[in-house]
């Protein structure tokens, strides 16, 4: 894969068509491919620190068009995928935005989450994105928690393979920290 933190299949369609907004704000953190995983470096904070802990895992699944939304101007766009991600062992990946349709970019905010086998979740905010010779890399930044994930904080990225027809496969890379 092309970066760090790879963030699940979010939507083929989103993923083919959109190019989200960036939502965050910067970090000291530095991405470097290295083939299918990726190296992280993290500037030195000031204070306590916890490990951030990497993560790697696989999803498959499809994407879903639901209600209209934005004002009319979009339609809603579900992803759910599932398989094996470190962390969290058998895991559940949702993602849901509105996806406009004047210009096919995302209204408001790309929300995802990451469910544990024992219900434990962790999720954020999908930050940006990336089109590959393979599909697209969606990035993501965790930001909240439950359970032995509460407060949780971290970096994602799910590249994408997808067919345009709504079903996907993802690959999952990162680091979480919690």
């Amino acid at each position: 894969m092309t970066r760090a933190a790879m963030l699940g299949g979010m939507l083929c369609v989103v993923g083919s068509l959109v190019a989200c907004e960036t939502t965050t704000e910067p970090t000291a953190v530095s991405i470097e491919p290295t083939g299918l995983s990726s190296q992280l470096r993290v500037a030195p904070s000031a204070g306590p620190t916890v490990a951030r802990r990497p993560m790697m895992g696989e999803l498959q699944g499809s994407d879903e068009y639901g209600a209209l939304c934005g004002g009319g101007q979009g339609i809603t766009v579900t992803s759910t995928g599932t398989g094996t991600v470190t962390h969290f062992g058998q895991t559940v990946m949702v993602s849901t935005a509105c996806l406009s349709f004047a210009d096919l970019s995302v209204i408001g905010e790309f929300k995802f989450s990451l469910t544990a086998a024992n219900g434990d979740q962790a999720g954020g905010l999908v930050t940006g994105f990336d089109f590959t010779n393979y599909g697209f890399d969606l990035f993501a930044t965790i930001s909240w928690g439950t359970g032995r994930f509460l407060g949780a904080k971290g970096e994602l990225v799910f590249p994408t393979r997808s067919d345009h027809t709504g079903e996907w496969t993802s690959g999952v890379a990162g680091w979480i920290r919690y």
